[in-house]
Protein backbone atom coordinates (compact mmCIF):
# COMPACT_ATOMS: atom_id res chain seq x y z
CA UNK A 1 0.00 0.00 0.00
CA UNK A 2 1.06 3.14 -1.10
CA UNK A 3 1.69 6.07 2.01
CA UNK A 4 -0.07 9.07 1.86
CA UNK A 5 2.83 11.93 0.63
CA UNK A 6 2.48 15.35 2.79
CA UNK A 7 2.45 18.00 0.02
CA UNK A 8 3.41 21.28 1.39
CA UNK A 9 4.68 24.49 0.24
CA UNK A 10 8.25 24.15 -0.98
CA UNK A 11 9.02 26.98 1.98
CA UNK A 12 7.86 25.15 4.82
CA UNK A 13 10.97 23.67 7.01
CA UNK A 14 10.40 21.88 9.91
CA UNK A 15 13.09 22.08 12.66
CA UNK A 16 14.34 19.28 14.34
CA UNK A 17 16.83 18.84 17.28
CA UNK A 18 18.81 16.25 14.93
CA UNK A 19 22.23 14.41 16.53
CA UNK A 20 23.30 12.51 13.10
CA UNK A 21 25.17 10.19 15.48
CA UNK A 22 25.84 5.82 16.09
CA UNK A 23 22.77 5.22 17.95
CA UNK A 24 21.34 1.42 18.96
CA UNK A 25 17.82 0.47 17.82
CA UNK A 26 16.21 -1.58 15.73
CA UNK A 27 16.43 -1.63 11.64
CA UNK A 28 12.90 0.30 11.15
CA UNK A 29 13.02 2.90 13.82
CA UNK A 30 15.94 4.50 11.06
CA UNK A 31 13.46 3.60 8.20
CA UNK A 32 10.30 4.79 10.10
CA UNK A 33 11.83 7.72 10.94
CA UNK A 34 12.61 8.92 7.68
CA UNK A 35 9.26 8.33 6.28
CA UNK A 36 7.65 10.67 8.67
CA UNK A 37 10.12 12.91 8.31
CA UNK A 38 10.05 12.86 4.55
CA UNK A 39 6.18 13.07 4.90
CA UNK A 40 6.44 16.53 7.03
CA UNK A 41 8.74 18.31 5.00
CA UNK A 42 11.10 18.30 2.10
CA UNK A 43 14.05 20.18 3.70
CA UNK A 44 14.83 19.73 7.84
CA UNK A 45 16.58 22.80 9.60
CA UNK A 46 18.64 21.44 12.52
CA UNK A 47 22.28 21.81 14.21
CA UNK A 48 25.03 19.41 15.59
CA UNK A 49 27.96 20.24 17.19
CA UNK A 50 29.71 22.94 15.09
CA UNK A 51 28.90 26.42 14.01
CA UNK A 52 26.78 25.94 11.27
CA UNK A 53 23.19 24.82 10.11
CA UNK A 54 23.00 21.40 8.54
CA UNK A 55 19.59 21.13 6.22
CA UNK A 56 18.23 17.42 5.85
CA UNK A 57 17.17 16.89 2.38
CA UNK A 58 14.30 13.61 2.10
CA UNK A 59 12.65 13.59 -1.36
CA UNK A 60 14.57 11.31 -3.60
CA UNK A 61 14.73 14.70 -6.36
CA UNK A 62 16.74 16.77 -4.47
CA UNK A 63 19.53 14.28 -3.10
CA UNK A 64 19.81 13.01 -6.50
CA UNK A 65 20.06 16.33 -7.74
CA UNK A 66 22.77 17.44 -4.44
CA UNK A 67 24.41 14.49 -4.89
CA UNK A 68 25.29 15.52 -8.73
CA UNK A 69 25.60 19.29 -8.30
CA UNK A 70 29.38 19.58 -6.70
CA UNK A 71 29.83 23.15 -7.66
CA UNK A 72 27.23 24.42 -5.60
CA UNK A 73 27.20 21.29 -2.65
CA UNK A 74 31.06 20.42 -2.23
CA UNK A 75 32.63 16.98 -1.19
CA UNK A 76 35.32 19.09 1.08
CA UNK A 77 33.57 17.14 4.02
CA UNK A 78 31.18 14.43 4.41
CA UNK A 79 30.58 14.01 7.52
CA UNK A 80 28.22 16.81 9.00
CA UNK A 81 29.08 16.16 12.71
CA UNK A 82 32.86 17.47 11.92
CA UNK A 83 34.30 20.86 10.83
CA UNK A 84 36.09 21.31 7.50
CA UNK A 85 39.46 19.83 7.31
CA UNK A 86 39.16 17.62 10.05
CA UNK A 87 40.22 15.15 7.90
CA UNK A 88 40.84 14.55 3.86
CA UNK A 89 39.57 11.30 2.47
CA UNK A 90 40.92 10.66 -0.75
CA UNK A 91 39.15 10.81 -3.23
CA UNK A 92 35.48 11.04 -1.29
CA UNK A 93 36.57 14.75 0.13
CA UNK A 94 38.41 16.08 -3.27
CA UNK A 95 35.95 18.11 -5.94
CA UNK A 96 36.15 18.00 -9.53
CA UNK A 97 38.50 18.21 -11.32
CA UNK A 98 41.46 17.09 -8.76
CA UNK A 99 38.61 14.33 -8.13
CA UNK A 100 38.54 12.67 -11.37
CA UNK A 101 42.61 12.54 -11.38
CA UNK A 102 42.31 10.27 -8.17
CA UNK A 103 39.32 8.30 -8.66
CA UNK A 104 40.30 6.72 -12.22
CA UNK A 105 43.34 4.87 -10.48
CA UNK A 106 40.57 2.88 -8.88
CA UNK A 107 38.56 2.32 -12.02
CA UNK A 108 40.54 -0.44 -13.31
CA UNK A 109 40.03 -2.71 -10.50
CA UNK A 110 37.07 -1.73 -10.28
CA UNK A 111 35.40 -2.36 -13.82
CA UNK A 112 33.20 -4.93 -14.56
CA UNK A 113 35.91 -7.22 -16.45
CA UNK A 114 38.23 -6.78 -13.25
CA UNK A 115 35.38 -7.53 -10.99
CA UNK A 116 34.22 -10.73 -12.87
CA UNK A 117 37.36 -11.77 -12.79
CA UNK A 118 37.45 -12.24 -9.14
CA UNK A 119 34.06 -14.04 -9.40
CA UNK A 120 35.54 -17.80 -8.60
CA UNK A 121 37.45 -16.16 -5.68
CA UNK A 122 33.91 -14.56 -4.29
CA UNK A 123 32.40 -17.26 -4.81
CA UNK A 124 34.52 -20.24 -2.96
CA UNK A 125 34.75 -17.96 -0.13
CA UNK A 126 31.62 -17.64 0.42
CA UNK A 127 30.66 -20.65 0.15
CA UNK A 128 33.45 -21.59 3.05
CA UNK A 129 32.29 -19.02 5.30
CA UNK A 130 28.65 -20.67 5.33
CA UNK A 131 29.87 -24.10 5.34
CA UNK A 132 31.36 -23.45 8.59
CA UNK A 133 28.16 -22.84 10.80
CA UNK A 134 25.64 -24.27 8.88
CA UNK A 135 25.29 -27.85 10.41
CA UNK A 136 25.34 -25.44 13.69
CA UNK A 137 21.67 -24.46 13.24
CA UNK A 138 22.37 -20.93 14.22
CA UNK A 139 24.98 -18.06 14.20
CA UNK A 140 25.34 -13.85 14.40
CA UNK A 141 24.79 -13.17 10.47
CA UNK A 142 26.56 -9.91 11.29
CA UNK A 143 29.86 -11.18 13.59
CA UNK A 144 30.05 -14.65 11.41
CA UNK A 145 29.29 -13.48 8.11
CA UNK A 146 28.74 -10.50 6.93
CA UNK A 147 31.12 -8.67 8.15
CA UNK A 148 34.11 -11.66 7.04
CA UNK A 149 32.53 -12.33 3.52
CA UNK A 150 33.48 -9.09 1.85
CA UNK A 151 36.38 -7.82 3.81
CA UNK A 152 38.42 -10.73 3.23
CA UNK A 153 38.17 -10.42 -0.38
CA UNK A 154 38.85 -6.09 -0.02
CA UNK A 155 41.57 -6.99 1.97
CA UNK A 156 43.05 -9.57 -0.67
CA UNK A 157 42.44 -6.78 -3.28
CA UNK A 158 44.45 -3.96 -0.87
CA UNK A 159 47.45 -6.31 0.13
CA UNK A 160 46.15 -6.17 3.87
CA UNK A 161 47.44 -8.48 6.41
CA UNK A 162 44.19 -10.76 6.05
CA UNK A 163 45.65 -13.41 9.38
CA UNK A 164 44.65 -9.45 10.85
CA UNK A 165 40.84 -9.67 9.04
CA UNK A 166 39.10 -9.90 12.96
CA UNK A 167 41.98 -7.10 14.42
CA UNK A 168 40.91 -4.51 11.49
CA UNK A 169 37.22 -5.59 11.30
CA UNK A 170 37.30 -4.16 15.05
CA UNK A 171 39.05 -1.43 14.50
CA UNK A 172 36.49 -0.16 11.53
CA UNK A 173 33.54 -1.00 14.00
CA UNK A 174 34.98 1.22 16.11
CA UNK A 175 36.07 4.24 14.22
CA UNK A 176 32.77 4.67 12.40
CA UNK A 177 30.25 3.40 14.78
CA UNK A 178 31.28 3.62 18.31
CA UNK A 179 28.58 6.43 20.30
CA UNK A 180 30.01 9.37 21.59
CA UNK A 181 28.33 8.31 25.38
CA UNK A 182 30.65 5.05 25.19
CA UNK A 183 33.80 6.88 24.56
CA UNK A 184 33.59 10.58 25.70
CA UNK A 185 37.22 11.20 25.33
CA UNK A 186 37.85 9.67 22.12
CA UNK A 187 40.30 7.35 23.46
CA UNK A 188 39.04 4.53 21.77
CA UNK A 189 38.58 5.62 18.48
CA UNK A 190 42.10 7.27 18.53
CA UNK A 191 43.44 3.43 19.39
CA UNK A 192 41.69 2.29 16.69
CA UNK A 193 42.91 5.01 14.26
CA UNK A 194 46.58 4.06 15.88
CA UNK A 195 46.06 0.77 14.84
CA UNK A 196 45.51 1.15 11.47
CA UNK A 197 47.80 3.93 10.65
CA UNK A 198 50.62 1.56 11.84
CA UNK A 199 49.25 -1.32 9.73
CA UNK A 200 48.68 0.81 6.58
CA UNK A 201 52.37 2.64 7.41
CA UNK A 202 53.87 -0.50 7.29
CA UNK A 203 52.03 -2.28 4.11
CA UNK A 204 52.95 0.99 2.30
CA UNK A 205 56.83 0.66 3.26
CA UNK A 206 56.86 -2.79 2.51
CA UNK A 207 55.70 -2.03 -1.07
CA UNK A 208 57.53 0.45 -1.40
CA UNK A 209 60.09 -2.13 -1.24
CA UNK A 210 58.69 -5.03 -2.35
CA UNK A 211 55.73 -4.08 -5.28
CA UNK A 212 53.02 -6.60 -5.58
CA UNK A 213 49.91 -7.07 -7.46
CA UNK A 214 47.74 -5.35 -5.23
CA UNK A 215 46.16 -2.56 -4.96
CA UNK A 216 48.44 -0.65 -2.58
CA UNK A 217 51.18 -1.37 -4.84
CA UNK A 218 49.34 0.21 -7.57
CA UNK A 219 48.90 3.55 -6.03
CA UNK A 220 52.27 3.63 -5.12
CA UNK A 221 53.42 3.48 -8.69
CA UNK A 222 50.84 5.74 -9.53
CA UNK A 223 51.54 9.60 -10.84
CA UNK A 224 49.20 12.54 -10.09
CA UNK A 225 49.95 15.38 -12.35
CA UNK A 226 53.32 13.74 -13.74
CA UNK A 227 54.49 13.53 -9.84
CA UNK A 228 54.05 10.17 -7.25
CA UNK A 229 51.50 10.62 -4.19
CA UNK A 230 52.84 11.67 -1.10
CA UNK A 231 52.67 9.47 1.91
CA UNK A 232 50.04 11.20 3.74
CA UNK A 233 48.23 11.56 0.47
CA UNK A 234 48.59 7.63 0.22
CA UNK A 235 47.14 6.95 3.91
CA UNK A 236 44.19 9.26 3.37
CA UNK A 237 43.23 7.28 0.22
CA UNK A 238 44.07 3.68 1.76
CA UNK A 239 41.94 4.59 4.84
CA UNK A 240 39.11 5.78 3.05
CA UNK A 241 39.03 2.32 0.93
CA UNK A 242 39.84 0.52 4.12
CA UNK A 243 36.44 1.57 5.81
CA UNK A 244 34.42 1.70 2.93
CA UNK A 245 35.73 -1.96 1.73
CA UNK A 246 34.96 -3.31 5.41
CA UNK A 247 31.88 -1.67 6.37
CA UNK A 248 29.40 -0.75 3.52
CA UNK A 249 28.91 -4.51 2.03
CA UNK A 250 28.45 -5.86 5.65
CA UNK A 251 25.77 -3.24 6.44
CA UNK A 252 23.91 -4.10 3.32
CA UNK A 253 24.08 -7.74 3.88
CA UNK A 254 22.61 -7.21 7.34
CA UNK A 255 19.83 -5.34 6.42
CA UNK A 256 19.05 -7.78 3.57
CA UNK A 257 19.10 -10.91 5.89
CA UNK A 258 16.91 -9.22 8.51
CA UNK A 259 14.55 -8.95 5.71
CA UNK A 260 14.42 -11.58 4.22
CA UNK A 261 14.32 -12.98 7.59
CA UNK A 262 11.02 -11.24 8.73
CA UNK A 263 9.10 -11.70 5.23
CA UNK A 264 9.14 -15.48 4.92
CA UNK A 265 7.12 -15.03 1.31
CA UNK A 266 10.75 -13.02 -0.35
CA UNK A 267 12.67 -15.48 0.74
CA UNK A 268 10.96 -18.39 -0.49
CA UNK A 269 10.89 -16.54 -3.68
CA UNK A 270 14.39 -16.05 -3.97
CA UNK A 271 14.91 -20.20 -2.95
CA UNK A 272 12.05 -21.09 -5.49
CA UNK A 273 13.67 -19.06 -8.41
CA UNK A 274 17.17 -17.55 -7.82
CA UNK A 275 17.36 -15.73 -11.42
CA UNK A 276 15.07 -13.40 -9.13
CA UNK A 277 18.23 -12.30 -7.12
CA UNK A 278 19.86 -9.76 -8.63
CA UNK A 279 16.62 -7.88 -9.03
CA UNK A 280 16.03 -8.50 -5.34
CA UNK A 281 19.32 -7.36 -4.80
CA UNK A 282 18.57 -3.85 -6.49
CA UNK A 283 15.13 -3.26 -4.57
CA UNK A 284 16.51 -4.49 -1.27
CA UNK A 285 19.47 -1.97 -2.06
CA UNK A 286 16.66 1.07 -2.70
CA UNK A 287 14.70 0.08 0.58
CA UNK A 288 17.32 -0.15 2.93
CA UNK A 289 19.99 2.10 1.75
CA UNK A 290 22.20 2.63 4.46
CA UNK A 291 24.40 5.64 3.77
CA UNK A 292 24.18 9.21 4.78
CA UNK A 293 26.88 11.46 3.28
CA UNK A 294 27.15 15.14 3.46
CA UNK A 295 28.10 18.31 1.34
CA UNK A 296 29.09 21.55 2.20
CA UNK A 297 27.10 24.73 0.75
CA UNK A 298 29.62 26.96 -1.70
CA UNK A 299 27.78 30.03 -1.62
CA UNK A 300 24.52 31.83 -0.26
CA UNK A 301 21.08 30.33 -2.45
CA UNK A 302 17.77 29.95 -2.06
CA UNK A 303 17.84 26.10 -3.35
CA UNK A 304 14.19 25.00 -4.22
CA UNK A 305 12.65 27.26 -1.41
CA UNK A 306 15.64 26.37 0.62
CA UNK A 307 17.25 29.36 2.05
CA UNK A 308 20.94 28.16 2.44
CA UNK A 309 24.20 29.84 3.57
CA UNK A 310 27.60 29.56 2.36
CA UNK A 311 29.36 27.01 4.86
CA UNK A 312 25.84 25.58 5.64
CA UNK A 313 26.15 21.54 6.12
CA UNK A 314 23.67 19.12 4.32
CA UNK A 315 22.48 15.88 4.79
CA UNK A 316 21.79 13.52 1.95
CA UNK A 317 20.06 10.20 3.40
CA UNK A 318 19.77 7.77 0.94
CA UNK A 319 17.56 6.11 2.77
CA UNK A 320 15.25 8.45 2.73
CA UNK A 321 15.67 9.71 -0.86
CA UNK A 322 15.16 5.84 -2.21
CA UNK A 323 12.00 5.12 0.18
CA UNK A 324 9.50 8.39 -1.13
CA UNK A 325 6.72 7.96 -3.13
CA UNK A 326 7.09 10.92 -5.27
CA UNK A 327 9.98 8.68 -7.21
CA UNK A 328 8.90 4.71 -6.24
CA UNK A 329 5.37 3.50 -6.30
CA UNK A 330 4.63 1.69 -3.10
CA UNK A 331 7.96 3.17 -2.30
CA UNK A 332 8.33 2.38 1.37
CA UNK A 333 7.61 -1.83 0.83
CA UNK A 334 9.56 -4.41 -0.94
CA UNK A 335 8.44 -5.66 -4.35
CA UNK A 336 11.00 -8.82 -4.85
CA UNK A 337 10.68 -8.06 -8.41
CA UNK A 338 10.23 -4.24 -8.74
CA UNK A 339 11.55 -3.68 -12.71
CA UNK A 340 11.84 -0.30 -13.00
CA UNK A 341 15.07 0.99 -10.18
CA UNK A 342 16.93 3.65 -10.42
CA UNK A 343 18.05 4.19 -6.95
CA UNK A 344 20.67 6.30 -5.49
CA UNK A 345 21.81 3.75 -2.96
CA UNK A 346 25.60 4.15 -4.33
CA UNK A 347 25.64 7.73 -4.72
CA UNK A 348 25.25 9.74 -8.16
CA UNK A 349 27.61 12.11 -9.81
CA UNK A 350 30.60 12.27 -9.97
CA UNK A 351 31.11 10.79 -6.39
CA UNK A 352 29.30 7.68 -7.04
CA UNK A 353 30.78 4.30 -5.43
CA UNK A 354 33.55 3.26 -7.28
CA UNK A 355 33.07 -0.05 -5.83
CA UNK A 356 29.11 -0.44 -6.97
CA UNK A 357 30.14 -3.84 -9.23
CA UNK A 358 31.95 -5.98 -6.80
CA UNK A 359 29.47 -4.52 -4.05
CA UNK A 360 26.59 -5.85 -6.09
CA UNK A 361 28.51 -9.30 -7.08
CA UNK A 362 29.03 -9.66 -3.39
CA UNK A 363 25.59 -9.58 -2.61
CA UNK A 364 24.20 -11.43 -4.92
CA UNK A 365 26.51 -14.39 -4.37
CA UNK A 366 25.83 -14.05 -0.81
CA UNK A 367 21.84 -14.64 -1.32
CA UNK A 368 22.61 -17.54 -4.10
CA UNK A 369 25.11 -19.40 -1.88
CA UNK A 370 23.41 -18.77 1.30
CA UNK A 371 19.53 -19.95 0.27
CA UNK A 372 21.30 -22.91 -1.89
CA UNK A 373 22.14 -24.40 1.66
CA UNK A 374 20.57 -22.46 4.27
CA UNK A 375 16.52 -21.40 2.64
CA UNK A 376 14.05 -21.45 5.82
CA UNK A 377 15.55 -19.33 8.63
CA UNK A 378 14.66 -16.72 11.26
CA UNK A 379 15.37 -14.37 14.08
CA UNK A 380 16.48 -15.98 17.02
CA UNK A 381 14.18 -14.21 19.49
CA UNK A 382 16.10 -15.30 22.55
CA UNK A 383 19.49 -13.00 21.68
CA UNK A 384 19.01 -9.29 21.34
CA UNK A 385 19.41 -7.25 17.84
CA UNK A 386 21.66 -4.56 17.99
CA UNK A 387 21.49 -1.85 14.90
CA UNK A 388 23.84 0.89 14.46
CA UNK A 389 23.39 4.26 12.42
CA UNK A 390 24.95 7.11 11.17
CA UNK A 391 27.35 7.56 8.15
CA UNK A 392 26.88 3.70 7.60
CA UNK A 393 23.68 1.96 8.99
CA UNK A 394 23.65 -1.79 9.52
CA UNK A 395 23.31 -4.42 12.28
CA UNK A 396 26.11 -5.15 15.25
CA UNK A 397 24.18 -8.30 15.93
CA UNK A 398 21.71 -10.58 13.69
CA UNK A 399 21.34 -13.56 15.20
CA UNK A 400 19.71 -16.42 13.36
CA UNK A 401 18.46 -19.86 13.68
CA UNK A 402 17.47 -22.84 10.88
CA UNK A 403 16.48 -26.52 11.22
CA UNK A 404 19.54 -28.83 10.33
Amino acid sequence: MTRPVARQAVDRIVEWDFDHSTDEGLLERMWHRWDELRDQSRFIKTTVAGPDDVWVMTRFEDVHAALRDHELFSNVSVTVENEVGAHRFIPEELDPPEHGKYRQLLTPWFAPAAVDAMEARVRSWCVELIERFAADGRCDVATDFARLFPTTIFMEMMGLPVERSAEMVRWAETMMHTRAADDPDGTLRQEAVAGVMEILGGLLAERRAEPRDDLISALIAAEIDGQPMDELDLLQMSILLYMAGLDTVAGELSAFFHHLATHPADRRRIVADPAVIPVAVEELLRAYSIVSTGRVVTRDVDWRGCPMRAGDRVLLPTGAANRDPLAFPDATEVAIDRARNRHVAFGAGPHRCAGSNLARMELAIALEEWHARIPDYRLDTAEPLRFHSGGVAGFSRLPLVWET
